[in-house]
């Protein structure tokens, strides 16, 4: 089971878990990203708690060990003193065209399991008022109706239709008090530019460089990269993709990309982290929370991300020179990102960046690691609350 665990915030609530856009915008803007091809799962606890938003990918569901990964996910929440929950299966993000015989015989398919796990969870039901099957820019709800001999049966409401995120209350809430919103994923020609013309040099194993400074002055320069149309004959484009070049160089070297991680882990925090104990002292102490930059969406963890991707691009060609640097630097990268997805509780998302890490580099001795910590999963010790 993998999930994504963000609390809905300690400064707002989740109004409308009836009101399945409301539902789907609200998850949209908790986790800093677009649900897609998952079961959502919002608990909620005595009155004043802040709820929790969970997901799990929709494979887990389908896959042949489903019963035991769906308990998983509602213990969890009942763990966390949930008390009750609303649920959501999204397919595709909700809004693209499908095929509407094959969403329907699929939804109806994952209504059943959940619902019939729900109410036979042991030691006592898990009391799900409700559950939205969402797609095709329609929404239904899906409740479990009086067992027909050995057979369950659901009842299925007709569809009505799922308004678009920009017209929902939750959307307009972000906007007038100047949040930004997740967007779609959108192409990056600039970051793949910019990844072209890296000019990328070894840097030493005992190099006496600081990865913060070259990480400050390399969002800096990404922040100008991307917003100019300059090309490779501007000084200042040549300048920045040189900072750039300069922290990429950096983090191909595990001692600067750990360190660098450790500098994310730090924000924030009054006293900087064992080095060599970071990742046990996060798992026993819960004292040690992200810092806002460090949350998807914020500053520095979308910096990485940026980062990650100019270092794809400068490894997409072998003919390129730094090839291997470049190859070297989006793994280090690519870890990174793993683990602060893991402290910021997001299970999924890190998951598929350890699905991308093996998919690149079968050898990888660091994917076993990750791979075990986002799918058993093993937790941070904070918990996001109120």
């Amino acid at each position: 089971m993998t999930t994504n665990t963000p609390p809905a915030g300690s400064d707002r609530r989740v109004l409308h878990p009836y009101d399945p856009s409301e539902f789907l915008a609200e998850t949209r803007i908790c986790l800093r990203q677009i649900p897609t091809d998952c079961l959502i799962v919002m608990g909620c606890g005595k009155s004043g708690q802040t709820p929790v938003v969970t997901t799990s990918d929709l494979s887990d569901l389908l896959a042949p060990a489903w019963a035991d990964r769906l308990e998983q996910h509602l213990e969890l929440l009942l763990s966390r003193g949930c008390c009750r929950a609303s649920a959501m299966v999204v397919v595709g993000d909700g809004h693209g065209a499908l095929p509407e015989p094959a969403l329907e015989e699929l939804t109806v398919r994952l209504a059943a399991r959940i619902l019939a796990t729900a109410a036979h969870l042991l030691p006592d039901p898990f009391p799900l008022e409700s559950l939205w099957m969402v797609g095709n820019s329609q929404c239904r709800q899906v409740l479990r109706g009086e067992p027909d001999v050995d057979e369950e049966r659901l009842l299925v409401s007709p569809p009505q239709p799922l308004r678009p995120f920009q017209e929902t209350r939750a959307a307009a809430d972000e906007v007038l008090v100047g949040r930004s919103v997740p967007q779609p994923p959108r192409e990056e020609p600039r970051l793949d530019l910019v990844g072209r013309q890296l000019h990328l040099t070894r840097t030493a194993l005992d190099a006496a460089v600081d990865p913060g400074e070259l990480f400050a002055r390399a969002r800096g320069a990404l922040r100008r990269l991307r917003a100019s149309d300059g090309g490779p004959a501007d000084p200042a484009f040549v300048t920045d993709c040189e900072l750039v070049s300069d922290l990429v160089s950096a983090v191909a070297v595990e001692r600067l990309h750990w360190e660098l991680l450790a500098r994310c882990v730090d924000r924030g925090h009054a006293s900087p982290i064992d080095r060599e104990q970071l990742l046990q002292v996060l798992v026993r102490d819960g004292s040690w929370c992200p810092d806002s930059d460090v949350c998807a969406g914020g500053d520095w963890y979308e910096a990485i991300a940026q980062l990650r991707h100019v270092a794809a691009a400068a490894c997409a060609d072998p003919e390129l020179p730094g090839h291997a640097i470049a190859r070297e630097a989006w793994r280090g990268l690519t870890a990174m990102l793993t683990l602060l997805a893991w402290w910021n509780h997001r299970f999924a998302t890190a998951g598929s960046l350890v699905d991308e890490l093996w998919d690149r580099e079968p050898a990888s001795t660091l994917a076993p690691l990750l791979a075990r910590m986002t799918d058993t999963p093993i937790f941070p010790a904070w918990w996001p609350s109120p």
